[in-house]
């Protein structure tokens, strides 16, 4: 936690120095949607092999975000904060020893939600007057809202119906840092108003659920394009 608080001291500090000689000022609604994936992991009371097997069976689900964001720009630097709605999962797909269709065959759905606190650095390369490139890095803190699954069965091919996951026993993160990184490209469309696209990445840095020596733990990332409608106050 301790981290944490030292990375929002520097994240605010920035603003400030930033913000002292800002030539931009902007709100934006964004719209973001994804393609998920997983890097799953596990405790020293789980084996390679039953690892590797996990791996083979679980793939990413695709999500979407929603943020309502700040930036400020001065010169080519600027910065973007504010929050964002997430949402992301995995899925596993057991066709068992028998084979799909044959013997007992099931289907994990996994879906979890985040709010996020990013802050961004972002480097602008004016094309001209109204169109501009930009590269952004930056970090957030993703805070744990709430994550759900359930099972679907089937028995030989017949659907047996669905039940929910239980609760993992040590519980959730209840905030995971991300390392987030982008392109963009803004146009504007008149003096107050501008839009952005821009396709983007993010990697949890720490796995969804508490360090456990014996559950499967999945550090979720995403790929996806971002759209931007942005308010201009020069």
């Amino acid at each position: 936690m301790m981290r944490w608080m030292l990375l929002l001291m520097c994240a605010l500090s920035a603003c400030a120095t930033l913000d002292a000689q800002v030539l931009e000022k902007s709100y934006g609604l964004e719209l973001g949607y994804h393609a998920g994936g997983q890097r799953i992991s596990g405790g020293s009371g789980i084996t390679i092999r039953s690892l590797e097997r996990q791996d083979s069976l679980e793939s990413g689900r695709p999500g979407y975000s929603v943020g309502l964001l700040f930036e400020s720009r001065a010169g080519k630097v600027g910065f973007t904060t504010g929050l964002r709605y997430l949402r992301a999962g995995y899925e596993v797909n057991d066709d068992g020893s028998d084979g799909p269709g044959l013997g007992r065959d099931f289907r994990d759905e996994v879906t979890a939600h985040y709010l996020e606190v990013p802050f961004e650095l972002n480097f602008h390369q004016d094309v001209n007057e109204r169109n501009r490139m930009l590269f952004m890095l930056g970090v957030a803190a993703n805070v744990h809202l709430n994550t759900a699954g359930t099972r679907s069965v089937s028995i030989d091919g017949v659907g047996q119906g669905s039940e929910p996951l239980p609760e993992p026993t040590d519980g959730y993160r209840p905030v995971v840092g991300s390392l987030n990184a982008g392109i963009g490209y803004d146009r504007k469309l008149g003096e107050d108003w501008a839009v952005r696209v821009q396709p983007y990445f993010r990697f949890f840095l720490q796995g969804n659920l508490r360090e456990s020596l014996s559950q499967f733990n999945r550090n979720y990332y995403q790929t996806g394009v971002r759209v931007v409608v942005k308010r201009l106050f020069l």
